[in-house]
């Protein structure tokens, strides 16, 4: 199958979505909801290309490539409504990365510095403001200051994180009776600080 990726044909399997063909391409197509092989539902454009068949900005990480699809994928247009997407989100993620036990692995941190996004545009959107780590199981912590509710600790967890509310009111909890469903790994999907692994000392 081939496309037209910034004008320049490319072939593609037609197998995979869009932000797999494209990174294999060589590609640099960013994400945060998004991670192979894992459940996911496109949530924060953060990956965003544009359609140039009807001008549309459409999730590469959601979208199928058809036969002929023109694409553009790093144009300013393009690159100005990622970094507008990742202000968003920052918007969302109440913390500040000094004392943060999840900053080093931290993918909205990388993106924000390297998109040079910027963390006073937006005001809160969240309703979230308590900065409390909550003990999940083993050296698992939740942040829920820092989630910037993308699911994929959801849809990665049966009887596990769930969500609680809806639109701006939206928050990512986890039940204490799911609490023992969860495995340690869940904090390799995490984009942000909100779980991560800290190391526990004997009286704890």
């Amino acid at each position: 199958m081939k496309i037209f990726v910034n004008d320049k044909a490319l072939e593609v399997s037609g197998q995979r979505v869009l932000i797999e063909e494209l990174r294999e391409a060589g590609y640099d197509i960013p994400s945060l909801c998004y991670a192979p092989d894992a459940g996911h539902e496109a949530s924060c454009m953060v990956c965003m290309v544009r359609n140039e068949a009807d001008n549309q900005m459409i999730p590469s990480c959601a979208t199928y490539p058809v036969e002929g699809m023109r694409l553009d994928v790093d144009s300013d247009e393009v690159t100005a409504l990622r970094r507008m997407s990742v202000e968003l989100l920052l918007s969302d993620h109440r913390a500040r990365c000094g004392a943060c036990e999840g900053r080093t692995k931290c993918r909205l941190r990388e993106l924000s510095v390297k998109m040079k996004a910027k963390w006073t545009r937006y005001g809160p959107l969240a309703p979230v403001d308590t900065k409390e780590a909550v003990h999940v199981t083993g050296r698992l912590f939740f942040e829920a200051a820092k989630c910037i509710r993308c699911g994929l600790c959801v849809y990665n967890s049966r009887n596990g994180f769930t969500f609680k509310g809806r639109g701006f009111g939206m928050e990512v909890v986890i039940p204490e009776d799911n609490k023992k469903n969860i495995n340690e790994k869940i904090a390799d999907l995490c984009p942000t600080g909100a779980l991560f692994l800290r190391q526990l000392h004997h009286d704890e």
